[in-house]
């Protein structure tokens, strides 16, 4: 991998291109000590090779470091989970062993470092200069140092130049070399990084969401280091030839005039990406996105290959990657959603609170799994975009059906007798915001019954890594439509508490609406978890309604009914004090109310063995 990332040395046609460029200014009216003045600015002529292929190894090896470090530490915590879901399942109620932390340094660096915020407890809230300037979330302390590390070596590898040369000019075409390869090296993750098929994802069992951040900081790098590729090359030129010979060589060299397509789009990349734009105008940020991207990198491929330049193999393994993606992708959409005889539908329902609830009859059955999400396409009324959706609920195949999937492995899978395994149905709910979801929601207002019917289908499923069988208490915190993450997972543990397959005994739900309208959304399926054998002696649901339009009742003492918001710090404190075995927290909100959950969880990391998930769509 190493041999084929690194530029090859080979023997590179300097000369010939020197020749030809030589001759062809000639033509063009320069003389020999003009073309003399030229050379730093055309070929490999100055540039530092042998540092190149240094630092690019030394990329490759900090990239392979990392993700080998990364599989470590998920192998370690899966066989970890793995012994006590099977130490605790024969036996569930005898989990005090489970209850506290084994080791001092894993809680320590837990709670300080991996699910610390940057600074005091804004993490997922967007982070705003003004009420009208959306400015996107900050980075977590992990993610603010591995981003910071990165950041700061490729800096330090752009300005590990030959400085001591007579003519420093020589430096700067040095400068261009290393900093026209790291761009072209950094646009390797930019891609992968940002594939949903990426997979990383399933290997460290890393979030498409952290991948993401990790993408638009890659791509922010590969943006500057194009640009300064660019300023050095331009500064060159016009020392040796003024502005004419920059103009001379964009107008005679393909090369040239190739690279400067790349550069103005990698450079627009940059600025329509800039939060603001992307939050305001997501689905027409997209598609002009995918149309600069396919510019930028056919602007790059050809600057590569008109000179011959030893970073061609790069460009093959992007095109590689998004071919790729692109064909999964596809698959995933023709395998679930066309048959010979049909294609998938979707029946839209307009409900409370401005939401809408989706159901997708598939063509072909699936396997849902608890926390997974889909891409949901309705060409009727959004032609190029897809959007991102918790599965909320799979209908229940027939009822002669007797099999379910039972985690193993963090995420392996085994059939035992009890319950559903696979459906060809699911439904999604979905607040009505701006685009998709906003038409989705007008139109199903305006149809007979507040409801219609149109084709589509779904890509997917992604994500559904976390299982949460080995907790012996697990809290799942849901703000407004949070619920569909939550949901399924209520389901499956309700499910494995009956038939003694998991070792949850206490489930605690946790869930913020509105106004109780809301609860709509999702009463068929809770209705039907309440029903479930067992539920009662390990299910407690909590119910906060922020703005009730009259008094608030309790329906039961394990359905309770609350007014205004609840206080995350007082809600986990009494579930940690009381708690069996280990405990898990997983919250799936807005980003003020995740933040609330993760500063009143971070205390208990030391204090026993408690761990915190979050779920969140912040690209």
């Amino acid at each position: 991998m190493s041999t084929f990332l690194r530029p090859r040395r080979v023997e590179h046609p300097t000369t010939a291109i020197t020749d030809s460029l030589a001759r062809r200014h000639f033509l063009e009216g320069w003389d020999a000590a003009s073309f003399d003045s030229l050379k730093y600015s055309y070929g490999l002529t100055g540039v530092d090779q042998v540092g190149n292929y240094l630092w690019v190894d030394m990329f490759l090896y900090m990239l392979v470091a990392i993700a080998v470090i990364l599989l470590g530490l998920r192998i370690a915590n899966m066989w970890w989970r793995h012994n006590r879901h099977l130490s605790t399942m024969g036996n569930p109620s005898r989990q005090a062993y489970w209850a506290t932390n084994r080791t001092s340094w894993w809680p320590w660096l837990n709670r300080h470092v991996l699910a610390a915020p940057l600074w005091k407890k804004k993490h997922n809230a967007q982070f705003q200069i003004s009420s009208a300037i959306d400015n996107g979330t900050l980075p977590g302390r992990w993610h603010t140092i591995m981003l910071v590390v990165y950041v700061g070596l490729n800096v330090a590898w752009c300005l590990a130049l030959p400085y001591k040369v007579l003519d420093h000019r020589e430096t700067i075409a040095a400068l261009r070399g290393r900093s026209g390869s790291l761009a072209a090296l950094n646009l390797i993750p930019t891609i992968l990084f940002a594939l949903r098929n990426n997979p990383l994802i399933t290997l460290l069992q890393v979030s498409y969401d952290d991948f993401n951040l990790f993408h638009r900081w890659a791509a922010r790098i590969t943006i500057v280091e194009s640009l300064v590729h660019t300023i050095a090359w331009m500064y060159n030129t016009t020392s040796g030839g003024g502005w004419a010979a920059v103009a001379t060589g964009l107008r005679t060299e393909g090369s040239y005039g190739w690279g400067m397509v790349g550069t103005v789009c990698f450079t627009f990349i940059g600025i329509q990406a800039w939060s603001p734009f992307r939050h305001a105008f997501y689905e027409t940020f997209l598609n002009i996105h995918r149309l600069s991207v396919v510019a930028a990198l056919i602007g790059l491929y050809k600057h590569l290959e008109m000179h011959h330049l030893p970073q061609m193999p790069w460009m093959h393994l992007i095109f590689l990657f998004w071919g790729a993606e692109w064909v999964f992708r596809g698959l995933s959409i023709l395998y679930y959603g066309f048959s010979l005889k049909k294609r998938s539908s979707i029946k839209v329902e307009a409900m409370p609170g401005e939401a809408v609830r989706l159901t997708i009859d598939l063509v072909r059955e699936w396997t849902p799994r608890p926390g997974c999400h889909v891409h949901m396409w309705m060409p009727a009324l959004a032609l190029w975009s897809s959007h991102p959706f918790s599965v909320a609920w799979a209908a229940s195949p027939t009822p002669d059906s007797k099999e379910m999937t039972l985690p193993i492995l963090e995420g392996d899978a085994l059939n035992v007798p009890g319950a559903p395994q696979k459906s060809k149905q699911i439904s999604l709910i979905c607040r009505a915001r701006t685009g998709l979801t906003r038409k989705m929601y007008e139109r199903a207002c305006k149809s007979p019954n507040e409801s219609f019917t149109t084709w589509g289908f779904i890509e997917g499923p992604y994500g559904g890594h976390h299982s949460l069988d080995s907790y012996g208490t697990v809290v799942l915190f849901a703000g407004g439509v949070g619920i569909t993450h939550q949901v399924m997972y209520l389901k499956h543990l309700v499910g494995g508490f009956n038939l003694s397959k998991t070792s949850t005994q206490k489930i605690v739900l946790i869930w913020t609406v509105p106004t109780s309208d809301c609860l709509e959304w999702v009463r068929p399926w809770m209705d039907e978890v309440l029903r479930m054998k067992g539920r009662k002696q390990c299910l407690r649901i909590k119910l906060f309604i922020s703005r009730p339009k009259g008094r608030v009742e309790s329906s039961s003492e394990t359905v309770k009914m609350y007014s205004g918001r609840p206080q995350p710090s007082a809600l986990i404190e009494e579930e940690v004090r009381n708690r069996v075995g280990a405990m898990a927290v997983t919250v799936c909100a807005s980003g003020g109310m995740a933040d609330g959950v993760r500063a009143a969880v971070r205390p208990w990391l030391t204090e026993g063995s408690v761990d915190f998930i979050e779920e969140a769509f912040t690209y």
